[in-house]
């Protein structure tokens, strides 16, 4: 052993090199596992060969194809993995406007999961929605990072029937 320059030789068996990149998969591997919301690790997203990052790419595809519900969990499950509360909860309100009445179980798991890193008054804005989903229509501040958010805050009707009005 060569120890003069602080660095040892070590013998490693044949065909078991453990190197520095199946050490950071397997890590990777482990925390998508361990702590993606709960019961939606097995959902998993092929990344393609790109100079962007994941993010970026879910990002886009969810904007290309909002009705696909693997892509939102994924895009969830990536930001809650790696801890960016921001980019959880602008996943989240994509999700939340995807699919419309449809998906309350969906919308109700991925903000279950996600509600500690989002904080207390992010999940407010979304609870109310957790059953119907939002529409175009619904009233929800500018999200950054959200690919199908207007961001309209108010009342989005400007004109409505009253009843027994005459022309």
């Amino acid at each position: 052993m060569d120890s003069a320059g602080g660095t040892r030789d070590l013998v490693r068996r044949s065909g078991a090199a453990h190197t520095t990149e199946r050490v950071a998969e397997q890590r990777e591997q482990w925390r998508a596992e361990h702590l993606a919301i709960p019961g939606t690790s097995h959902l998993q997203f092929a990344a393609l060969p790109s100079e962007d990052d994941v993010a970026d790419q879910l990002a886009r595809r969810v904007a290309q194809d909002p009705s696909d519900a693997r892509l939102h969990v994924a895009r969830v499950n990536h930001h809650v993995v790696h801890d960016e509360p921001d980019r959880v909860y602008a996943a989240l309100v994509d999700a939340f406007f995807a699919f419309g009445p449809t998906g309350a179980g969906l919308r109700s798991r991925l903000l279950n999961g996600a509600r500690r890193q989002i904080g207390p008054a992010r999940a407010a804005l979304l609870d109310p929605y957790v059953d119907t989903g939002l529409s175009p229509r619904s009233s929800l501040p500018l999200c950054p990072g959200s690919m199908l958010s207007n961001g309209i805050t108010g009342e989005t009707e400007i004109v409505r029937p009253t009843a027994g009005a005459h022309r």
